[in-house]
């Protein structure tokens, strides 16, 4: 619940995947703030955060980003539509 409120308060505006050493998610709110939400450097990940990109594109930047209290899959805390202007271009 923690985690969604203060996603909440950033008003997230899209995520993004970062490569390098080591790779990571990044979550942006207008033009300046930004928070690196993990960074990892599992390769299956990373091809996981590659592809996560490509199909962002694909979406012409619209994406989401869901917390979930538990493994249950039957619950979520917070679900947000996210749009990344220049994936859209």
């Amino acid at each position: 619940m923690a985690l969604a409120q203060w996603i909440q308060s950033t008003q997230p505006a899209w995520i993004s995947y970062l490569p390098g050493s080591p790779d990571g998610l990044i979550l942006s709110a207008g033009l300046v703030d930004r928070w690196v939400l993990t960074t990892f450097t599992d390769q299956e990940v990373a091809t996981a955060g590659r592809t996560f990109e490509q199909r962002q594109q694909a979406s012409r930047g619209l994406h989401f980003l869901l917390v979930r209290p538990d493994d249950s899959g039957m619950t979520h805390t917070g679900l947000w539509l996210l749009h990344r202007p220049e994936a859209a271009c």
